[in-house]
């Protein structure tokens, strides 16, 4: 297969790869791997489920890949057919051979994954960049949904807080476990630490990523105004890369039907930080 765009290298595509494999061996339930051919590229997705239940489409937060919901599809993977698809302008192992000009294509390359998976009338799930490639997918095609979940939306409610940056810059310049736990907001003293492979794994997506790759865009309002169907908004109460309460008021602003949560002792990674919680929220929501 192709370097990509997302990638600096044949190496550095090559060292992402093992890392992710690696990453991959927390997940304890049955899943299959496999790539869906689209315009910009090789989409790469994580099956598990019977294909007989509800479809429940997965995208991960930044730097992070479908690995990073191994807390959630063994318990998901019972109720629903999940989809944890890996987002191509990121460091993943899906392949980006078209760049990605604007939010349309964003939401193009998605829907053309959807599409030839054979799905429709799908609950979408995203969590930071996830929840705003999520958002911007739901504004397009409305009409796809069934019902819409974002965690930790970045870009869609609240604008990024300037020293979210300056965590990026530090993380880039010194990649340690204690900078990259600063940048994804983890930390509290009531969290397990990571994983040493999902470390490694975001680590290596840092370095390897190609430094092109687009920053989200902000989501104008009455891009969001056009999603009708329920949608459930969820926010760490310690999260770190914007404003909660600024995300809450201008959510409940523009969504009509919408379910808005903030998880107490919980960070960014919400379905990481509080995994059990999460996992039967979500089931209770889309039931």
């Amino acid at each position: 297969m192709q370097k990509g765009l997302n990638f600096r290298s044949i190496e550095s595509k090559t060292e992402y790869f093992k890392a992710y494999d690696e990453s991959i061996l927390l997940i304890n339930c049955d899943y299959v791997e496999t790539y869906i051919t689209t315009s910009y590229g090789n989409s790469h997705i994580l099956c598990c489920g019977d294909e007989n239940n509800k479809p429940l489409v997965l995208l991960h937060a930044a730097s992070c890949g479908s690995p990073m919901w191994y807390k959630n599809l063994d318990v998901w993977s019972k109720e629903y057919c999940v989809y944890a698809i890996d987002l191509i302008g990121e460091c993943s192992k899906s392949i980006l051979l078209k760049p990605l000009k604007n939010n349309k294509d964003n939401a193009q390359w998605l829907d053309e994954t959807i599409r030839r998976l054979m799905l429709d009338r799908i609950v979408l799930c995203g969590l930071s960049i996830g929840g705003w490639t999520a958002a911007n997918y739901a504004g397009y095609y409305p009409e796809r949904l069934e019902k819409l979940i974002l965690l930790s939306p970045v870009q869609t409610f609240a604008k990024m807080h300037y020293s979210y940056f300056f965590k990026i810059m530090k993380m880039g310049f010194k990649p340690t476990r204690e900078n990259i736990e600063k940048y994804i907001g983890w930390g509290n003293k009531k969290e397990a630490p990571l994983p040493d492979s999902m470390i490694k794994q975001f680590t290596l997506s840092v370095m390897n990523m190609n430094s092109n790759m687009s920053f989200p865009k902000w989501i104008k309002k009455k891009h969001l105004r056009k999603i009708e169907i329920p949608v459930l908004v969820m926010f760490g109460e310690n999260e770190f890369a914007f404003s909660v309460n600024k995300a809450i008021h201008n959510a409940n602003l523009v969504i009509k039907n919408i379910e808005v949560e903030v998880v107490q002792d919980a960070s960014h990674l919400l379905p990481l930080s509080k995994a059990e919680y999460m996992n039967q929220k979500i089931v209770d929501f889309i039931k």
